[in-house]
């Protein structure tokens, strides 16, 4: 069995283990996750973290024992899990990258289908024109169909990034018999549904980023892993024997003829 470079060796076991402790720091994140969420997307949110974590750091280990102990079976297990890896992220990556654009039309779409807004609809956009200090989802206030928010009152602004407006009187005479104590409200004039757009392509940049870098990763990590194999399971090269150059003949002594 020929012997793997130590230099090489021990590269491939830091970045692994750098790689255990970002699967330990996902699993805490799932840990913190969990404390401050009760509804079941967010627990589901914490159990994915719970998940990736674990896998990322169970890989990690079984690539640094293979390299370190020079084990050809786990080192082969880790190329495999590696090229699965590979294949699972750019499954994600790509479809993402490719119908990023219409993933934020089919979007910005359905906010036009769901125009009127209505008051079940309050609930859902509460926490969402609070943080973003936006109102509606097209046109500001005049989405709503029954009643303004509280959550779309203009408090604390930022005088820089943020605007306001007064509800118009056209708007008051429409809805005279809910316009009670709205005369003279400030209310946020950005609509929502461009924030949320802005944010969701965010999100997809990101997101496809982090899988390709990742999927690279996984690449090199497989490369690396089977370039270890190969050197494990070749043969280990005989040593020649080698000459002595300092070989002297032996002296010769002269014959007398008798």
């Amino acid at each position: 069995m020929a012997k793997i470079s130590p230099c090489f060796k021990w590269t491939f076991v830091f970045f692994n283990t750098l790689f255990a402790i970002f699967g330990i720091v996902i699993f805490v994140l799932g840990l913190v996750l969990q404390k401050y969420v009760e509804e079941v997307n967010g627990l589901y949110a914490a159990i994915t973290l719970y998940v990736i974590g674990s896998v990322i750091f169970i890989f990690a280990v079984l690539g640094a024992y293979g390299a370190h102990k020079e084990s050809k079976c786990a080192l082969i297990v880790f190329f495999i899990l590696m090229c699965l890896a590979t294949a699972g992220m750019l499954r994600i990556a790509i479809p993402v990258a490719v119908s990023r654009v219409q993933i934020i039309a089919t979007v910005s779409e359905y906010f036009n289908t769901e125009l009127p807004l209505t008051k079940d609809k309050e609930q859902a956009l509460n926490p969402l024109q609070a943080y973003f200090h936006c109102c509606g989802l097209r046109n500001g206030y005049k989405d709503w169909k029954d009643e303004v928010p509280e959550s779309c009152n203009c408090v604390n602004a930022d005088e820089q990034h943020d605007t306001c407006e007064r509800i118009n009187s056209n708007y008051l005479l429409q809805n005279i018999y809910m316009n009670r104590g709205l005369e003279g409200r400030r209310v946020w004039s950005q609509p929502c549904g461009p924030v949320i757009v802005k944010y969701l392509d965010k999100i997809l940049t990101i997101m496809m980023s982090v899988f390709f870098c990742l999927a690279a990763l996984a690449i090199l990590g497989g490369l690396m892993s089977l370039s270890m194999i190969i050197r494990i399971s070749a043969p280990a090269q005989a040593q020649l024997p080698s000459l002595s150059l300092s070989y002297q003949p032996p002296k010769y002594s002269e014959v007398v003829n008798y």
